[in-house]
């Protein structure tokens, strides 16, 4: 073992078992596709466009992402945020991109989020320092970006 070198969790691992897939978005949303490479990193494969599909060749161990191209938020299929292909022979499987699910509370993060400016104004708000945090690592706007 060479060094100390950790591999990311989220990752391809070999190309073993050809899977074949049908990513199908379901929303009113462009979803951007994004296959999680060997190294970790994510490899956009194109936006789908609203309530259309795509056939893709992939396989067993390549997990996938799914993002929203404007708000950058994921979406999930069956009920998980990330896809992991199953191996079958021929058949392609019919993969449905949905909208995820929000607690109260998430939804809450979020209204406020949209509110603010900058990250460090959640640490003026007066609320517990917990949720503070939390609203300051959330992915920036694309706005906030664009004004630095």
């Amino acid at each position: 073992m060479g060094g100390n070198e950790e591999q990311p969790l989220l990752r391809s691992i070999n190309n073993d078992q050809r899977s074949f897939v049908s990513f199908i978005n379901t929303t009113v949303h462009n979803v951007v596709l994004y296959w999680i490479d060997y190294q970790g990193q994510a490899v956009s494969y194109g936006v789908l466009p609203p309530r259309r599909y795509i056939d893709i060749d992939t396989f067993v161990t390549h997990p996938w992402i799914f993002v929203d191209e404007e708000t950058t938020e994921r979406y999930m299929v069956n009920h998980r945020d990330v896809f992991f292909p199953d191996y079958k022979k021929i058949a392609r499987t019919k993969v449905f991109i949905t909208l995820p699910l929000y607690t109260l509370r998430e939804l809450s993060l979020r209204a406020i989020r949209r509110q603010l400016r900058y990250d460090e104004e959640a640490f003026k708000l007066d609320i517990p320092r917990s949720l503070q945090h939390e609203l300051a690592k959330m992915l920036p706007r694309r706005d906030d970006q664009e004004n630095s």
